[in-house]
C-alpha cells in the first residue's frame, strides 16, 4: 500500500547539518526568484515561497522572518556574484581607456538579467529598515573592494559604480520584456523606444567615462 495517497505533496525532509540548511536557504531563495518573474513583488506572499518549495511556512520563517529580507537577500546574492565576476574581468584585463572601461563592465553584465530584474523592484521594496541599511552596506562594501581596481582615483571610481548601477535599473526599464513593451513593436511610430539593453548601456558609460576623464586630466 503506498505510503502517500495519489497527488499529495511531499515535503522535504528537514534539514539538519549547516550543509543542508544551506542548500535549504538556496532553494527558497531560487523559488522566490521564479516566482518574481511573473509576480509582482507587492502580490507575492511567503505562503506562496513556502509552496513552491514545499515547505510549511513555519519552517520558511526560520529562514527569512519577513519579505522584505527574503527578496533583499537574493538581490545581494546576486551583487555578490557580478561584482565577483567583474573583479575577475577586471584583474585580468586591466582596463586602461574609458572605452575599454567601458566595453568590460558592459561584458560583466551579461548573463544578469536577473539581477537586473530584481532592481527594478528594489525602490519599491526598501523601507526605513535595519535590514535595508544592511543591504545599502553590504552593496557599498562591494563597491570598495571593486574601486581600486578600477584605473581612476577612489573617488572617481566610486562614482563609476554608483552610475552603473542607476544605469542598469534606467535602460533594464527601457528594455524589460513585458507584454507592454512588445506591442510597441507593432506600431511603428513607437519603435524609437525599443532599445537593446547592452548597446544603450555601453554607450551611456563610454559618454560617462569619457566626459570623467576630461574632469580629472
Amino acid at each position: 500500500m503506498p505510503s502517500q495517497m495519489s497527488g499529495q505533496v511531499t515535503r522535504p525532509a528537514r534539514a539538519r547539518s549547516p550543509e543542508e540548511k544551506l542548500v535549504r536557504r538556496g532553494d527558497i531563495l531560487r523559488a522566490a526568484e521564479r516566482l518574481w518573474t511573473t509576480t509582482p513583488y507587492a502580490d507575492l506572499s511567503m505562503n506562496q515561497v513556502a509552496r513552491e518549495v514545499q515547505l510549511a511556512k513555519g519552517t520558511l520563517y526560520l529562514y527569512f522572518e519577513t519579505k522584505e529580507e527574503l527578496f533583499l537577500a537574493l538581490l545581494s546574492e546576486h551583487y555578490q556574484a557580478w561584482f565577483t565576476h567583474l573583479n575577475t574581468l577586471l584583474d585580468e584585463r586591466q582596463p586602461k581607456t574609458p572605452d575599454e572601461v567601458a566595453d568590460l563592465i558592459t561584458e560583466s553584465l551579461r548573463g544578469y538579467e536577473a539581477m537586473r530584474r530584481l532592481q527594478l523592484l528594489l525602490g519599491g521594496v526598501l523601507e526605513r529598515s535595519e535590514l535595508a541599511l544592511n543591504f545599502r552596506r553590504q552593496v557599498l562594501s562591494l563597491m570598495q573592494a571593486t574601486a581600486p581596481r578600477l584605473p581612476y582615483p577612489y573617488d572617481t571610481a566610486m562614482r563609476v559604480l554608483v552610475h552603473t548601477d542607476a544605469l542598469c535599473v534606467g535602460w533594464q526599464h527601457l528594455t524589460e520584456e513585458t507584454p507592454a513593451h512588445r506591442t510597441l513593436l507593432f506600431h511603428p511610430e513607437l519603435r524609437p523606444l525599443v532599445v537593446d539593453f547592452e548597446q544603450e548601456m555601453n554607450m551611456s558609460l563610454r559618454a560617462l567615462l569619457n566626459y570623467l576623464q576630461t574632469q580629472t586630466s
